[in-house]
């Protein structure tokens, strides 16, 4: 019996590599780097129609989707059909474009060594997005480069994609434009949501839609390179038709064939009455080889493993030691892609809960559990920089650390210092980092930055006591996860402060006038419901305009940052601070009687009299306030009749005489 029994690792990667990737030197114009992605020259001089009549059995294998920019060997930089279409879209004028001048320098490569399996190129597309991956040598010169469709291509031997249906992975919000739309419009739909076609459909009576062609970003790289002008043809002149599809009972196995066949990258997939349903593509097919394609490669292993047992027994006197040493192979194997599909299953999970939190606190707890899970051997901790101070402080962590493995100064690590990661181990002691805490005799530490923009804002730090060696895999995996916290942290934090923008005032810090209108509405219908009293305390800087005149607008914002400060400080964590505008801020304090604000407004009266403001050293004359209070319900039942009570109320104090607190009366 023949049997492959290490299917992944036999796979031949050289398959997939181009070792003649179109290249270009940095000089060159933009002009002649989109006539190189177009047509041979001797179809430049070809009209509208016989482009679109050749395109549809245009062999891929001629004609890049990409541009390689090279010196002295050296990859400097890529410029895509993609990039083509944005700068298209965003009308700049290519004819005294240089190529330097808008490729791509920040490239995802991979040096030709740390491939080890399909699985290692198949991550960097899904984890990187990409659809181009150059391959270098140790030194930095380029060997080849492996795209989408080359990746697709050599998977021909691999048994994957059969038992799986096209309605299951299939793309169903699919870019789509009437035969009606102009080609710089598709051009623009195509950059704004960064996909490689527009599916042209016209809609029937019942609003159904029917893919009738195609405009792919090949096709406009194409006219560019024929001078069209995109203003005037519309997608009924250029469109690509008639179109092939697919149904979506159909499987992945199928739509791979038949995108070999017909040389595209794409399909549009519809049902039996022409109805268009989705999109897949060739990134679609290898987004796919994911856990549960692999849990089907290791069903084919177990059973071919089970055979060998049972060829095992029928054959021990003649082939025992064999067969013996088979089965070890075969059981490594099917660990190892158990080991993996839990690995990925688990990074998934993670990614599932990050994107859930609405703030980074949130994450604390179960990216702890996540980490143990990912990492049991380790002790680990995820650090974030204080924008404060510089330091970095632990969000989550578990395991024997010390708090110089919590909270780290940027210099006493390496790998921060060094822009890098950083690995260190008990055989040159010497080379850890200063925030590795040595009592627990740690054998090995890993210390990963995490990265936006090249900008270093976190730490992903492992260390572990067991003297096994730890294996390139290992360390693989630990950059992996710190890029997908980093990623997944990151958007939070980002989601965070856009969310704090959106209701926070830029100034004080205390929350914006739209936010108090919307939280006064909602706190008066609960204070209603529950029966319950509820203040609102207007507060204003007495003489602003003169302390403004006297020290500058500066001092005055300093002046009106330390009072929210102070104001914060002042209420509950429940109440509601906000600036109400200018020099006016409001309090409203939740279940609140009057007595009670009166005594908490006089209170913050008394002690805004005693803060001590300063500025580049000196200090200023003091301020004071003047506070109006309003209850609900006694002296209004909306949310309008209390703010204008208690302003009021705010007028009288300042009229008499300011630097005091005075209550809404109903006889005003």
């Amino acid at each position: 019996m023949s049997l492959n029994t290490n299917i992944l690792s036999n796979f031949t990667i050289e398959t997939a590599i181009d070792p003649h990737p179109l290249t270009v030197s940095p000089d060159i114009l933009l002009t002649e780097a989109i006539y190189y992605l177009s047509q041979p020259k001797k179809q430049q001089n070809m009209e509208v129609d016989s482009v679109i009549e050749s395109n549809q059995g245009i062999d891929l294998k001629s004609r890049s989707s990409c541009l390689l920019v090279v010196e002295n060997n050296q990859l400097l930089g890529i410029l895509t059909e993609r990039d083509i279409v944005r700068l298209i879209a965003e009308k700049v004028q290519v004819e005294d474009v240089k190529i330097k001048d808008v490729m791509t320098n920040k490239l995802i490569t991979i040096v030709d060594s740390q491939i080890q399996d399909i699985y290692t190129i198949i991550n960097y597309f899904q984890e990187h997005k990409i659809r181009h991956l150059p391959v270098l040598s140790e030194t930095k010169e380029l060997l080849g480069l492996i795209t989408s469709t080359s990746l697709c291509n050599s998977l021909k031997l691999f048994d994957l994609l059969k038992h799986r249906e096209i309605e299951e992975v299939m793309n169903t919000h699919v870019i789509h434009s009437s035969p009606n739309s102009y080609v710089l419009t598709l051009t623009e739909q195509m950059a704004k949501y960064r996909v490689s076609c527009i599916v042209i459909v016209y809609s029937d009576q019942q609003q159904i839609l029917h893919p009738v062609g195609i405009v792919t970003e090949k096709d406009i790289v194409q006219f560019q390179a024929l001078g069209l002008n995109f203003s005037q043809f519309k997608a009924s002149d250029i469109m690509s038709t008639p179109l092939s599809t697919l149904r979506p009972v159909d499987s992945l196995w199928q739509a791979h064939q038949k995108m070999q066949n017909l040389r595209v990258r794409r399909l549009v997939v519809c049902d039996n009455n022409g109805k268009m349903l989705g999109i897949i593509t060739q990134s679609s097919l290898l987004q796919n080889l994911n856990p549960v394609d692999i849990c089907g490669v290791i069903h084919t292993l177990r059973q071919e493993m089970q055979e060998l047992q049972t060829e095992k027994i029928e054959t021990l006197h003649r082939n025992n030691s064999r067969l013996e040493e088979q089965v070890q192979r075969l059981q490594e194997s099917v660990n190892k892609l158990e080991q993996r599909n839990y690995e990925i299953s688990t990074i998934n999970q993670m990614i599932e809960f990050l994107q859930a939190c609405e703030k980074i606190e949130d994450a604390h707890e179960f990216l702890r559990e996540f980490l143990k899970k990912l990492f049991p051997e380790f002790s680990s901790s995820v650090l974030l920089k204080d924008e404060r101070n510089g330091k970095l402080k632990s969000v989550s962590y578990y395991g024997n650390l010390a708090d110089s493995e919590t909270l780290i100064e940027f210099s006493d690590c390496w790998a921060l210092r060094r822009g890098q990661s950083h690995i260190a181990s008990n055989a040159q002691p010497g080379l850890f980092c200063d925030h590795v805490d040595q009592e627990y005799e740690p054998t090995t530490t890993i210390c990963i930055p995490l990265l936006n923009q090249d900008q270093i804002w976190g730490l992903f730090y492992l260390r572990t006591e067991f003297p096994e060696k730890i294996s390139h895999h290992q360390k693989h995996f630990a950059h992996t996860v710190a890029g997908q916290i980093s990623l997944a942290l990151y958007n939070l934090k980002l989601r965070e402060k856009l969310r704090n923008d959106s209701i926070r005032d830029a100034l004080t810090g205390l929350f914006n006038r739209r936010y108090l209108d919307e939280s006064l509405k909602q706190e008066i219908i609960k204070a209603k419901r529950n029966q319950q009293p509820l203040s609102v305390i207007m507060v204003d800087v007495d003489h602003f305009k003169q302390f403004n005149d006297i020290y500058g607008h500066d001092v005055g914002d300093m002046v009106l940052r330390e009072l929210g400060r102070f104001l914060q400080q002042k209420v509950r964590g429940y109440d509601i601070a906000c600036r109400y505008g200018g020099e006016e801020m409001t309090l409203i304090l939740i279940n609140t009687p009057l007595g009670i604000a009166k005594q908490r407004a006089e209170n913050i009266c008394s002690e805004v009299r005693e803060l001590s403001l300063k500025n580049q050293g000196k200090i200023l004359q003091s301020i004071t306030v003047s506070l109006g209070v309003a209850c609900f319900p006694l002296h209004g039942s909306t949310k309008e009749e209390i703010i204008q009570r208690a302003d009021k109320a705010l007028y009288r104090a300042k009229k008499a005489g300011r630097n005091r607190v005075i209550l809404y009366q109903l006889e005003q």
